[in-house]
């Protein structure tokens, strides 16, 4: 808790990611936090949107604004520049204008990293408090991770893959934020055998896989495997249901060659169809694109999903609810927000063991994992995963064969997972944690004492009790070490009676110990307060706390034990 009370003011805070209604990982997501995020009266939320023009009325209840400049001087400049058109793409050339319009104070960037090349550098970046939430899913970490890292007052990453890999090069200002699910709409239905019925799949064991049509989405890998299983297995009719945008051959995968060359009967392998007049969606295997759609007559409407033209929320849990097994094979991945999504559907979710695989792949997290092989990226090294095709029919046999009880119990722990793990509520009253944290940096200078007139200053924080009846104690990290001092609260209470406790420790840890009775208030831990004087005060200056205990800090590191003199002793020495 930074403070018992809420803002005076609105906290503003500006969202840049894919548009919230782009139907990718990212756009749901920013879907998702923008719209509880709008909902909070200490917050006011405003969007920018990559993949929307700039200039574009966006409809949304928030301030929104596109980002990618359409402005021909722009346009001339960056056209042919590779590297500047996708600067473009990712709003770049847009952000400045945008910042200088809404003036928020916390910015919030979600996209891949590489869509933030030398911002630590733009006019406004030191001046507002800055997030970077981005997915980092290979090693080695990429170096532009590595640079911006120190440059953001907190860099959150979408996996734990990624938080460990950072962690262990010494980057420690870096913290785990999986994507938001809206796992309302993911449920099993009463009605699956209807739905199932419908598309013809009364009889069949139906593998699915839902993902945008990328070259890292393993999908040979996945047809080797789902063919070995269907020869294996001939009497699970197998299907294996391909939800994405199999128009998409230029950049990612051409399934129908690959049928071909995989020796895949095409009729075995299904598409989710889209009407692009009337709405209407069908299941059927793949027969081209541009259809007449059955539901409305027209000619040519009818076409594989896009990322700018999906099913509903409803829908897609109805395309889940017709899956036996889901199957996700991939090289690596920031997230896979689909991954959730199917654990809420009540599916057991096959997942390779790699990357953030991690976070979804073993049976208590509703999953099984998929062994793979390690091959190097060609130019940048990345370790990349080769899911193993032999791997992937042993487990989809495993969940062919499969008594009822066990599923259950998997599926069970699936849902309970996703719901404790990656809901809306539990991310985004996470992200609020982080943004009130950030709210007021302190702003400390070692021996000096802020002046009163600087806005978010430790005086701001501490409000008007005098110093003579706080005491202060500083313990940054662990966890456990975290843990262990609001334990011993109760004890340093019953020893100053009269004092008002206040904490200091990094934001991440807040959630452990603001909680207690006994805390006046828990406040951000930065390394200038490593120095007793600067909170007990030198001579003249008379510090914050009357007294200030630095547990964390040893000797040899600097002074910890002066107190002023007032320190007390629990025990008696003989």
């Amino acid at each position: 808790m930074m403070t018992k009370k809420s803002p005076s003011k609105k906290l503003k805070v500006l969202f840049h990611s894919n548009h919230s209604r782009l139907v990718t990982g990212f756009g749901k997501n920013a879907r998702n936090i923008l719209l509880a995020l709008h909902q909070d009266p200490n917050i006011e939320v405003f969007e920018a949107a990559n993949g929307v023009r700039f200039g574009t009325d966006l409809l949304t209840p928030w301030k929104s604004y596109g980002t990618l400049n359409q402005h021909p001087n722009i346009l001339q400049q960056i056209q042919g520049d590779a590297l500047k058109e996708r600067y473009n793409s990712y709003g770049g050339y847009a952000i400045d204008e945008i910042v200088e319009d809404c003036k928020p104070d916390i910015y919030i960037g979600v996209e891949d990293i590489w869509a933030f090349p030398q911002y630590e550098q733009k006019p406004w970046w030191n001046k507002i408090n800055k997030i970077l939430w981005t997915t980092l899913d290979s090693v080695p970490i990429l170096d532009q991770a590595l640079q911006m890292e120190p440059h953001c007052d907190k860099m959150l990453v979408w996996a734990s893959f990624a938080e460990q890999e950072m962690k262990k090069l010494g980057r420690k200002n870096v913290e785990t934020l999986h994507g938001a699910v809206d796992y309302t709409n993911f449920k099993p239905l009463d009605n699956r055998e209807e739905i199932r019925k419908r598309f013809n799949l009364s009889d069949s064991y139906v593998v699915g896989f839902v993902f945008k049509n990328q070259l890292r989405k393993s999908v040979p890998n996945l047809l080797d495997g789902f063919r070995k299983f269907k020869e294996s297995n001939p009497k699970s009719k197998a299907k294996l249901l391909l939800h994405t945008d199999w128009s998409e051959s230029s950049q990612g995968w051409d399934i129908p060659r690959y049928l071909k060359e995989k020796n895949v009967n095409k009729e075995d392998v299904l598409a989710t169809y889209l009407c692009h007049k009337c709405d209407y969606y069908h299941v059927q295997s793949y027969q081209g694109e541009e259809l007449k759609c059955p539901a409305c007559g027209t000619d040519k409407t009818l076409k594989t999903k896009t990322s700018g033209k999906g099913v509903t929320e409803m829908q897609l849990n109805e395309i889940y609810n017709c899956m036996d097994v889901y199957c996700h094979p991939f090289t690596s991945g920031g997230q896979e927000l689909p991954i959730q999504e199917a654990k809420a559907a009540g599916l057991i979710t096959l997942v390779t063991e790699y990357s953030c695989g991690t976070d979804s792949c073993y049976e208590h997290q509703g999953g099984l994992p998929l062994k793979w092989n390690e091959y190097r990226e060609p130019q940048t090294q990345f370790v990349k995963a080769s899911t193993c095709p032999f791997d992937i029919a042993a487990k989809l046999k495993k969940v062919y064969i499969m008594d009822e009880a066990e599923k259950y119990k998997i599926t069970t722990n699936g849902i309970k997972y996703v719901q404790n793990t990656f809901s809306i509520p539990v991310i985004v009253n996470k992200l609020k944690h982080i943004l009130f944290s950030l709210q007021k940096p302190l702003q400390l200078t070692d021996h000096k004492k802020p002046s009163d007139n600087q806005s978010g200053t430790l005086n701001d924080a501490l409000g008007n009790e005098g110093r003579e009846n706080r005491l202060a104690i500083v313990m940054p990290d662990s966890a456990g070490d975290v843990l262990m001092i609001n334990s011993l609260i109760h004890n340093v209470k019953k020893l100053y009676p009269d004092k008002k406790i206040y904490v200091f420790t990094k934001p991440q840890y807040f959630q452990m110990i603001d909680d207690n009775p006994q805390i006046e208030k828990v406040l951000p831990y930065q390394p200038q307060i490593d120095n007793c004087y600067v909170l007990e005060g030198r001579g003249k200056d008379l510090g914050y706390f009357d007294i200030a205990f630095l547990p964390h800090a040893t000797t040899q590191k600097t002074y910890s034990y002066t107190h002023n003199g007032k320190d007390k002793t629990q025990f008696k020495l003989r």
